[in-house]
C-alpha cells in the first residue's frame, strides 16, 4: 500500500505540472463572449487568389464562380492557379473561365513528380510571379484556398475589413459542404468549427495567433517577398511558426465564412490523418527548436510563441502523455478501491473510467460546438 501511495504522488506531481503548463488554453473559451468585428471600409486592396490544384476538374470552377460573384471590386482580384502535376482537364477549365470572365485569371502548369506537395506547387507559383513585372508586390496581399473550396458571397469583402486594420495575416470561418454526408464527414466538419469555436475566438481575445489550417487565409505580400520556402506535408504550420517568429500573428475573421468539401470515405480519411501525423512530426523537429529560442527572450513575442510551440509539438505526443500519466493515476486508484477483486479488476476500473471521461467530454463539446454555430451549418 505504501508503494502505491509513493506512486499515486508521483503521478499527480507530474500530471500537475503538466496540466499547468496548458493550463493557459482553458482560457481560449474567454472567445465565447465576444465576438471581434471590424469596421466596414471602402478602401479596397489588390488581392492575388492562389489555388493549388491537382486533377480537380470536377469541383475547380465552382470555386471560380464563387470568386467571380463576390460583392467586391473585380478589378481588384486576379486569381493564379497552378495545375500541379494534373492528368486531368483541370488547366483547360480554369483557361475556359478566363476567357469567359471579368475576373483576371493566370493558370500555371508544374509538372514534376518528385514535387508533389501543396507547398511546392505554391513555391512555384511565387518564383513565377517574382520573375514577372512587378513581381509579387503587384498585389497587397495574397489569399489561399483549396480547389473544392466554396466562398461566401462576402467573403473578401469582410477579409478586406480585418485586413484594412492593419491585421497582416488573417484566417477565416471554415464551413462544411457536406456537413451530413455521414459520421466521417461529420466529425471532420465538427473538428473544423471547434477550432474556431474554441481556439480562434479565444486567441483574438488574448492576443495570441491563431493557427491558418491549410486553406482559407490571407497574408500580407512581405511574407512572400523572398518566395514560398514552406514545403513539408504541414507547410501551414511553418508558415505560422516563421509569422511568429517575425512579430507577426494571425488574426481571425468570423464574419467570412468558406466552404470545404469533407472527405466522407474511411480509407481516405485514415490516409490523410497518417500524411498529416507524418507532417506534424516533420513540423516538431523544424520550428519547436526555434520557437523555445523565442520563448526565453521573455519579449512582447514571448506568449505568442509558447502557444505556437504547443501548436507546433505534436499533439497525439502531448494528449498520449497525459492520458497515460492519467490513466496509470487511476488505474493505481482503482488497485486501491478495488483491491478485494485484485489488480485485474483495478486496471479495468482505471481504463474505463478514463475512456469514459474522454468520450463525454468530447461528446460535449461536439454537441456544444454543432449548436452554437447551427444557424451557419444549415445553410
Amino acid at each position: 500500500m505504501e508503494i502505491l501511495s509513493t506512486i499515486i504522488k508521483i503521478l499527480a506531481g507530474i500530471g500537475t505540472f503538466w496540466y499547468i503548463m496548458g493550463f493557459y488554453r482553458n482560457f481560449y473559451w474567454l472567445g465565447l463572449l465576444y465576438n471581434q468585428k471590424f469596421r466596414p471600409t471602402r478602401n479596397y486592396h489588390k488581392y492575388g487568389i492562389c489555388v493549388a490544384a491537382r486533377n480537380e476538374e470536377k469541383v475547380i470552377r465552382n470555386l471560380l464562380d464563387s470568386i467571380k460573384n463576390q460583392d467586391y471590386p473585380l478589378e481588384k482580384l486576379t486569381i493564379y492557379v497552378v495545375a500541379d502535376n494534373c492528368t486531368d482537364n483541370t488547366a483547360n477549365i480554369v483557361r475556359e473561365f478566363a476567357i469567359e470572365n471579368q475576373v483576371k485569371t493566370i493558370v500555371y502548369e508544374h509538372q514534376n513528380p518528385d514535387e508533389r506537395t501543396k507547398g511546392y506547387a505554391l513555391r512555384y507559383l511565387f518564383e513565377q510571379l517574382k520573375n514577372e513585372g512587378g513581381g509579387v508586390d503587384q498585389n497587397e496581399g495574397y489569399f489561399i484556398f483549396d480547389a473544392d473550396n466554396v466562398l461566401a458571397p462576402d467573403y473578401i469583402s469582410r477579409m478586406n475589413e480585418a485586413f484594412d486594420e492593419g491585421n497582416e495575416i488573417v484566417t477565416s470561418f471554415r464551413n462544411s459542404k457536406n456537413l451530413g454526408q455521414n459520421w466521417i464527414s461529420f466529425s471532420y466538419a465538427i473538428h473544423w468549427l471547434r477550432t474556431c469555436l474554441r481556439e480562434h475566438k479565444g486567441k483574438n481575445i488574448m492576443k495570441l495567433s491563431c493557427r491558418i489550417q491549410g486553406t482559407g487565409f490571407l497574408f500580407d505580400k512581405k511574407y512572400v517577398r523572398n518566395g514560398w520556402n514552406y514545403v513539408s506535408l504541414t507547410e501551414d504550420r511553418a508558415f505560422c511558426t516563421d509569422a511568429v517568429l517575425q512579430g507577426g500573428r494571425v488574426t481571425y475573421c468570423e464574419a467570412a465564412r468558406f466552404y470545404d468539401e469533407q472527405p466522407y470515405n474511411l480509407k481516405v480519411a485514415l490516409r490523410q490523418r497518417i500524411r498529416w501525423a507524418k507532417g506534424h512530426l516533420q513540423s516538431s523537429v523544424e520550428n519547436c527548436p526555434r520557437l523555445l529560442k523565442n520563448i526565453i527572450k521573455f519579449d512582447e513575442n514571448s506568449a505568442k510563441s509558447y502557444d505556437t510551440f504547443w501548436l507546433n509539438f505534436p499533439g497525439t505526443i502531448e494528449s498520449g502523455f497525459r492520458k497515460i500519466i492519467s490513466w496509470a493515476l487511476r488505474i493505481t486508484v482503482g488497485i486501491l478501491v478495488a483491491n478485494a477483486w485484485g489488480v485485474v479488476a483495478g486496471i479495468c476500473v482505471g481504463i474505463l473510467t478514463g475512456l469514459l471521461k474522454n468520450w463525454l467530454k468530447n461528446m460535449l463539446i461536439a454537441i456544444f460546438t454543432y449548436l452554437w454555430y447551427f444557424k451557419y451549418v444549415q445553410k
